[in-house]
C-alpha cells in the first residue's frame, strides 16, 4: 500500500500490467480479509480473462488447491475468507447491491465509461478495511477516451482528485515472464 486510492497501470501489449495487478490483488487478499471486485466491461469476456488470470496467479503462488472456486459465478474464496468476484459491468446496476467491497480491478479500463468508474469507486467503502484501492489497467489510449481525460489531460478541476492517483507506465522490459521470441 502506498496511500493512493486509485492506481493506473498503462502500457502496451506484453508489458505485464495485467499480471502485476492480479498478483497485487492476490497478495492483498492473502494479507488481510478482502472482498475484491474484478471487472471487465462485458461479462462474456470474464471467464477467459480476469477469472483465468486470477486462477493462474493462484497457481503461481501455489495455493489454488486451497481455494474454493465457483466456475459458474466466477468467484474465488481464499483460505482466509477473502473473496474475488469476477464479473462484467454490462449493467452498472449489478454492483449496487454488493456490500463490503474493499478493492476493485478494472481490466481494459478504457472499455468502461467514466460513470462506470465513478460507480465502482463509490462502492469501495468497507469501513473496516484499510488501504482500499481501485486499480485500472489499459493499453495506451486515444486522447478522446475518458481515461486520458481523467488521468492525463491538463485539467485544473482534477487537481485534488489526482492527488489520490498513482500512475505507472509499463513496457515489455517490465515483464520478466515474456517469452524471448515476443521480445
Amino acid at each position: 500500500p502506498d496511500g493512493h486510492r486509485i492506481l493506473v497501470f498503462y502500457g502496451g501489449a506484453g508489458s505485464g500490467k495485467s499480471f502485476f495487478v492480479a498478483q497485487r490483488l492476490v497478495y492483498k487478499a492473502l494479507r488481510s480479509r478482502r472482498k475484491i471486485l474484478v471487472l471487465r466491461k462485458v461479462n462474456r469476456t470474464t471467464k477467459a480473462s480476469t477469472f483465468q488470470l486470477l486462477l493462474d496467479t493462484l497457481d503461481q503462488f501455489g495455493i489454488r488447491d486451497k481455494c474454493s472456486i465457483n466456475r459458474t459465478d466466477f468467484t474465488i474464496t481464499l483460505p482466509n475468507g477473502s473473496m474475488f468476484l469476477c464479473m462484467g459491468l454490462d449493467d452498472p446496476e449489478k454492483i449496487k447491491s454488493i456490500t463490503g467491497l474493499t478493492d476493485a480491478g478494472l481490466e481494459e479500463a478504457t472499455e468502461f465509461s467514466l460513470d462506470d468508474f465513478s460507480q465502482v469507486n463509490l462502492r469501495i467503502r468497507d469501513p473496516k478495511a484499510e488501504d482500499q484501492e481501485v486499480i485500472l489497467s489499459f493499453n495506451p489510449v486515444s486522447k478522446a477516451n475518458w481515461c486520458y481525460l481523467q488521468f492525463f489531460a491538463d485539467n485544473d478541476e482534477l487537481t485534488e482528485f489526482r492527488k489520490t492517483v498513482k500512475i505507472v507506465h509499463t513496457n515489455y522490459l517490465d515483464n520478466p515472464f515474456l517469452p524471448q521470441e515476443y521480445v
